[in-house]
C-alpha cells in the first residue's frame, strides 16, 4: 500500500510541476496578447499543447493508481478522492504528502483558471478593437464621394463637377 501511495505522491507531484509551467505560460502569453505577438503566441500555445499532453498521460496514471489503491483499501473507486484517501490513510506517514501535493494542486489550478481568464478577456478586448478597427475601414471604404449641389441635393459620382478637357 505504502508503494502506492508513494507513486501517486510523485504522480501529483509530476503533475503540479505541469501546472505550475502552465501557470507560467499563461502569465507569458498576458505579454504577447498586450503586443499582439500572433507568432509567439502561436509559439506558447504549441508549448501548451505539449504539457497539457503530458498532464492527460499522467492523469489517467494517477486514475489507475486510485483504482489499485480502492481496491486495497476495499473501496469503490467512483468514490475515491484525494480528500477521501487522506481520510483513510489519516494515521500513515504518507498523509501528509497526500495532502501537501493536493493543496499545491488546488493552489495551482486556480492561479491557472485566474491567469486564463484574464488572458480570455485580454482576447476578447483585442478581437473587439480589431472588429471596431474593421467596421471603420468597411464603412469609410463603402462610402462613395459625394457632391452637394446649391440646393443641397446630392450629386452623384459618376457626374463630373470640373471637365478635365478644357
Amino acid at each position: 500500500m505504502a508503494g502506492l501511495i508513494d507513486k501517486l505522491i510523485e504522480t501529483l507531484d509530476e503533475m503540479n510541476d505541469l501546472y505550475e509551467k502552465l501557470v507560467e505560460s499563461g502569465k507569458e502569453k498576458r505579454g504577447i496578447i498586450i503586443k499582439n505577438d500572433i507568432d509567439s503566441l502561436q509559439k506558447i500555445n504549441d508549448n501548451e499543447n505539449i504539457l497539457i499532453g503530458k498532464t492527460l498521460k499522467l492523469d489517467k496514471k494517477r486514475e489507475e493508481l486510485f483504482s489499485d489503491i480502492a481496491f486495497v483499501l476495499n473501496k469503490d473507486q467512483k468514490d475515491m478522492t484525494l480528500s477521501k484517501l487522506i481520510e483513510y490513510i489519516d494515521k500513515q506517514a504518507e498523509a501528509e504528502d497526500v495532502r501537501k501535493a493536493k493543496d499545491r494542486a488546488e493552489n495551482l489550478i486556480k492561479e491557472l483558471k485566474k491567469t486564463n481568464e484574464n488572458n480570455r478577456i485580454l482576447i476578447e478586448e483585442s478581437l473587439s478593437q480589431a472588429e471596431f478597427s474593421m467596421n471603420l475601414l468597411r464603412g469609410s471604404l463603402s462610402r462613395r464621394p459625394y457632391y452637394c449641389d446649391t440646393m443641397g441635393n446630392e450629386i452623384p459620382t459618376d457626374e463630373r463637377l470640373f471637365d478635365t478637357k478644357q
